[in-house]
């Protein structure tokens, strides 16, 4: 049954145009459902990249302190006099106030909770103390994985009943032909790590593993890619104290167009996060038929499956020998990029919109 004379929008109000998660699905949400008539709701005109074509409700206002005014002050009055019959809010910033509108929340994870150190006061008190009254008041909660939907149960105690897990899916940009000159041109084989610098993603961990497996004969770099976040400095000088200065590549954050040659040209991908919420960069690489190395903790075994090599992310030697394993092994790349490649298939935001379509359907015909 189709939604019929409902005005349905998704806020990306607190989105900036990275390359991030959060913001990768919200857009691939609205580019989905975008035939169905639903539109974006932000506090302020701005071009958002692949969202030209969809149209906005702009509702503005929030001052200094937006992410936690701006949801309970201007969008619930706005957006009834708008006429949205259905809010979905993709980030954790959502309403505890009663609205005239449904309300669906995405949350992706629970990190400030488990690794407070990693993130502003600010969002860990959202987080601790703002973020329940907005579960208990919203009308239902997506969220990305059965991990993270174990997690939000745990530390919210929020009916199961009341969560859907809809999976994410790498685009259809990965995978896709590359041309030589859209891989990192080097004289070295490559192993490619991406994602936010902070602690959480266990970088200080890759390394010292790298080191040592350098110290063993591995002749690969090892390229970081990611925009600086919170407790990203450090990483420099454990490179210098590692003598890795020649070896390790910092690139920095690289716009989407060039990330399917990033990960095409790598011999392989490492991924040993402390947690995750998905994890879409390996099911990126797998989909690019790279091989991955990760983490066998949170939602990262449930998105790789069988394909990848799941190690103890807090072991380096674990991490140093799954390394040494793949490195030049050209029979065991050949079956960890077949297997990455079926893994990969699973995934599709058709699926993703479909389901999330039908949580809207069940919410405004009272099911």
């Amino acid at each position: 049954m189709a939604v019929t004379g409902k005005s349905i929008g998704i806020v990306t109000a607190f989105l900036g145009n990275l390359r991030a998660g959060t913001w990768v699905y919200t857009r691939n949400l609205l580019q989905g459902l975008a035939e169905q008539g639903v539109v974006r709701v932000d506090r302020e005109e701005r071009l958002l990249e692949g969202l030209e074509g969809i149209p906005a409700i702009i509702l503005p206002g929030g001052g200094r302190l937006a992410k936690f005014t701006w949801p309970n002050r201007q969008l619930p009055e706005a957006g009834r006099r708008a006429g949205l019959d259905l809010v979905h809010v993709t980030t954790p910033y959502g309403s505890f106030r009663r609205t005239g509108f449904k309300k669906v929340i995405t949350i992706c994870d629970v990190t400030p909770l488990l690794f407070p150190e990693a993130h502003g006061r600010m969002n860990v008190w959202h987080h601790r103390f703002v973020l329940p009254a907005i579960l208990r008041e919203c009308d239902h909660i997506i969220t990305i994985s059965e991990a993270s939907k174990r997690d939000i149960v745990r530390f919210y105690r929020v009916p199961e009943e009341k969560i859907t897990v809809t999976l994410l899916a790498a685009d259809r940009c990965f995978g896709s032909p590359v041309s030589p000159q859209a891989k990192l041109p080097t004289d070295r084989p490559y192993i490619l790590n991406v994602g936010t610098l902070e602690p959480r993603k266990n970088l200080p961990c890759l390394l010292r593993a790298y080191a040592a497996a350098r110290h063993s004969g591995l002749p690969h770099r090892l390229v970081v890619t990611g925009a600086k976040g919170w407790g990203a400095s450090p990483l420099a000088r454990l490179v210098a104290d590692l003598h890795l200065d020649a070896d390790v590549l910092f690139t920095g954050f690289i716009p989407d167009e060039e990330m399917p040659g990033l990960y095409a040209g790598a011999e392989f991908f490492v991924y040993p996060s402390l947690y995750e919420g998905f994890g879409l960069p390996v099911l990126e690489a797998m989909a690019s038929g790279t091989p991955v190395i990760t983490s066998n903790c949170s939602s990262l075994p449930e998105v790789a499956g069988e394909g990848a090599l799941l190690v103890d992310p807090i072991s380096e030697a674990e991490l140093c020998a799954a390394m040494l394993a793949l490195a030049g092994n050209m029979e065991l790349l050949g079956t960890m990029r077949a297997k990455g490649l079926v893994q990969a298939a699973r995934f599709r935001w058709e699926r993703t919109t479909r389901e999330t379509w039908g949580i809207y359907e069940k919410l405004l015909h009272g099911e």
